[in-house]
Formats: C-alpha cells, structure tokens, sequence
C-alpha cells in the first residue's frame, strides 16, 4: 500500500461514526434461550436468571389529540428497567418491560 492509498484509507476510517453507546436490538441470548420482544417477566428469569441490577418505576402515557374540544387518553405503564452483566467476555444488556412485557431490549458496553 503507498503512502497515498494509506491515508486516504485513514481519512475514511475517520469518518466511520463510532457508536459506543447503547444499541437498540431484537434479542437477547442466555443460557436458558433466546429473549425477544413480547416475552414475560417469568419467561425471562427462566432463560436468562436475576438481573445484576434493576428498578421499576410507573409513568404515564397521554393519548388523543391536542385538538380543542377532543379528549385526552392518560395511560398508566408500570415499566421494569433490568440490567444483565455476563462477565467481562460478553456485552451487558438492558431489557425494559411495560406492564410485564419485554418493550426493548439494548446492548451496553462490555460487561466486567
């Protein structure tokens, strides 16, 4: 490789945006099996155990239009935010439940 190709290589390596944050993915995959969108709490202590951290909170979600005269639908989602850690070789990964169900699953960084 010339010095030319070189650093043309490096200038596009540059502009390569590096992503170290969370990554919204579909699944998950455990010991137990694979988590994916939809499951149930039970089902996913079973597959996959504890989580290494968690916390719960409710919100509420408000629905309808803004329009005058047009009511507003106010929901309440009991939302579940659990955090797996699988060792420093694995990645961790944070899976939130609305009402039970898994909403969203994201890959963290390298777990320890």
């Amino acid at each position: 490789m010339n010095g030319k190709t070189g650093f043309i290589g490096i200038i596009l390596l540059a502009l390569v945006p590096w992503n170290a944050g969370a990554t919204e993915t579909g699944t998950m995959i455990c010991r137990g099996g694979i988590v994916s969108i939809g499951d149930a709490i039970p089902e996913v202590l079973q597959k996959c155990g504890p989580p290494a951290f968690s916390s719960q909170r409710e919100q509420v979600e408000v629905g309808g239009s803004v329009k005058p005269g047009v009511s507003r639908t106010y929901t309440k989602v009991s939302v579940d935010d659990w955090t797996y850690n699988f060792g420093p070789n694995e990645f961790m990964y944070r899976v939130i439940f609305e009402n039970g169900k898994v909403a969203q699953i994201e890959s963290l960084e390298w777990g320890y």
